[in-house]
């Protein structure tokens, strides 16, 4: 197991504030949150590449807070691969072997073997990483980073460098590298799509603090808050307050609700929901893969994603009246409660 005690880091003006974070032998974690929220930094304060102010991190039971990198037994892969240029694939995977004591164990050997037949790179590896496609070169990397039995594995932000079928791919096989190693990973991302399909737990960091973790469904339908809400893809969140509108979603105390895009239906008649609405439709705007749909009342406007097809098929024009609405089993209620003046700002108070 993984603990990281009350981690506190100062770097310039940035700071990482009492993360604390425990992650079971064996578990794939994703420390989720937007770029500069310190999620590369905490993963590097495990690794032991950036000093602590304070705090502790222990792995297996041991306290490994002032061990120098090499005698951690964990493995980081960066975004940018890292390759030595002057060394074909094999040699760059088998690199990190030569800072073990017992590097001539027949046991790396028989690694070497499994990950290469585990990550198909059996045909490339007297290849040179500049001849490498990007794809190729996070294998190899992958490979790298776990030919020594890593008590764990540091991924930071591997599939963000990648055109979108190879990232695909790749999100694919770190799942059964994981499912077949059964390796403890620690990885960060900015996308929670990524999230959702790879991690067990999730840690949503905002500005070096942890806001909220849990598993992936617990977070995805309890957000704790907006920012986590919006976060996670929550593009409708609406503050309710009217008596009438609290009745109506019931709700007995003022709070926040939000709806994914993705939940809400549009339709040119009356349709069986929960929650249904008459309004018209506002901007429309085609992204390619789904089209964005502002569906517009009296009250507020929703967005919706409907596919191009089932677009085509309503015949949405902007200004055409229409019906929308949502289950109620789609509802998000968001924990976060914020003072008048906050709201009336439209900023987030310090504590």
């Amino acid at each position: 197991m993984i603990y990281v005690k009350n981690l506190n880091i100062k770097l310039g003006l940035f700071q990482i504030k009492n993360v604390e974070l425990k992650i079971k032998k064996g578990e794939f974690l994703i420390l989720l949150g937007p770029t500069a929220a310190g999620k590369s930094v905490i993963i590097e304060a495990i690794a032991g590449l950036v000093p602590i102010q304070s705090g502790k991190i222990i792995v297996n039971n041991h306290d490994i807070t002032n061990l120098r990198p090499e005698h951690r037994n964990i493995s980081i892969c960066y975004q940018d691969y890292n390759l030595f240029p002057h060394m074909n694939v094999r040699n760059n995977i088998c690199y990190g072997l030569r800072f073990k004591k017992d590097k001539d164990n027949p046991k790396y050997q028989k690694n070497f073997k499994d990950l290469v037949k585990l990550l198909k790179i059996g045909n490339i590896l007297e290849r040179m990483p500049l001849n490498l496609s990007g794809g190729e070169q996070q294998r190899v990397s992958l490979a790298r980073g776990l030919i020594g039995n890593p008590d764990v594995l540091l991924l930071d932000e591997p599939l963000s460098a990648l055109d979108p079928n190879i990232k695909t791919t790749i999100q694919e096989e770190l799942k059964n590298i994981h499912q077949t190693l059964h390796t403890t990973i620690v990885m960060v991302t900015h996308d929670f799509i990524e999230a959702n399909y790879l991690a067990e737990r999730v840690a949503i960091i905002r500005e070096g603090e942890i806001v909220q973790q849990g598993y992936p469904d617990e977070i995805f339908q309890k957000p704790s808050s907006v920012f986590a809400a919006q976060f996670i893809g929550v593009k409708n969140i609406f503050w309710i307050e009217n008596p009438e509108e609290l009745a109506f979603f019931g709700l007995a105390n003022p709070a926040y609700i939000g709806i994914r895009p993705e939940n809400i239906y549009i339709s040119l008649k009356p349709i069986k929901a929960d929650y249904l609405f008459q309004g018209k439709v506002g901007d429309i705007q085609n992204n390619q893969i789904y089209m964005e749909i502002q569906c517009c009342n009296t009250q507020r406007n929703y967005l919706s994603y409907l596919t191009i097809n089932r677009f085509f098929e309503l015949g949405l024009t902007k200004g055409m009246p229409v019906y929308f609405g949502f289950h109620k089993k789609n509802l998000i209620y968001i924990e976060e409660q914020i003072s008048e003046l906050e709201r009336d700002l439209g900023i987030k108070i310090p504590d």
